[in-house]
């Protein structure tokens, strides 16, 4: 108690309203759209839960300096296991097509790969001329974040794996499919994008736009593909390219000449 006491008001308000929200949001999903107890829970955690926590995070790592590899690996186990209940849950009924893991002829599956890649690349690239025409600067913890090392871009590598195929599985062939019925195609798709934005919020105010656009495109690749597979390839491919074989090429122009903090772990290593 005395913890929670000597938090500002407005960390306490913020925590009162996204407990709130989340009760709000899995009563009407189980009492109002008949949801099944299961799906009613995951998704609150999806929608509310782990948006929330993404945001009360931001304030506690400005200025910080993190450790790329423990950052990886943690992201990458936290992934894997949001991957793997919403495929508990996804599945458990309908198989793998109830996620969206449908499959498609490989040239079809190709094409779609390719097309969303590049529309997620153009889709970075458009938001990286907005910021040096307005002159705003990316995250310096997203800068921070990219890897170094050859050791950190083997290890970012299965990060980008991991985020393809978790939130893929998450915000795409779950949420967004178990939404549909309820909010439309278009609804469910605008919901889930804007909350996969906000996951990212570390990325600042540009980062957490050009991922709710991103994650638009990724949605209506689902839809119009009939499958989440082209989304999950081009997702891990978005990230290998901007990740590792661009990385600070892709940031805001103004930025790219600036420096951040020291960094803990020293690129030369």
């Amino acid at each position: 108690m005395s913890e929670w006491r000597r938090l500002p008001a407005a960390a306490r308000a913020g925590t009162l309203a996204g407990v709130l929200l989340f009760w709000v949001v899995q009563l009407t999903l189980l009492f109002v759209a008949d949801l099944a107890l299961a799906d009613t829970i995951l998704l609150a955690l999806l929608l509310v839960a782990l948006p929330g926590l993404a945001l009360a995070q931001v304030p506690l790592v400005e200025g910080a300096i993190v450790g790329r590899l423990p950052a990886y690996w943690g992201s990458i186990a936290t992934l894997w296991l949001l991957g793997a209940a919403c495929w508990l849950v996804g599945t458990r009924d309908g198989g793998p097509a109830a996620v969206g893991l449908v499959t498609l002829p490989v040239a079809a599956l190709a094409v779609w790969s390719v097309g969303l890649t590049l529309a997620g690349l153009l889709t970075i690239l458009v938001f990286r001329g907005v910021a040096a025409a307005a002159g705003v600067r990316d995250s310096p913890l997203l800068r921070q974040l990219l890897p170094r090392t050859h050791e950190e871009k083997g290890v970012f590598a299965l990060l980008s794996l991991a985020a393809g195929v978790g939130e893929e599985l998450a915000y795409r062939g779950y949420a967004l499919l178990a939404l549909a019925p309820i909010l439309g195609a278009v609804g469910a798709s605008a919901v889930t994008s804007v909350v996969f934005g906000i996951l990212h919020g570390y990325q600042g105010l540009l980062g957490t736009l050009r991922t709710a656009v991103m994650g638009a495109v990724l949605a209506w690749g689902l839809l119009a593909s009939g499958s989440l597979w082209p989304a999950i390839v081009a997702h891990v491919s978005i990230d290998l390219v901007a990740g590792i074989a661009l990385g600070e090429r892709l940031l805001s122009a103004r930025q790219a000449t600036s420096r951040v903090q020291p960094d803990l772990q020293s690129s030369e290593s």
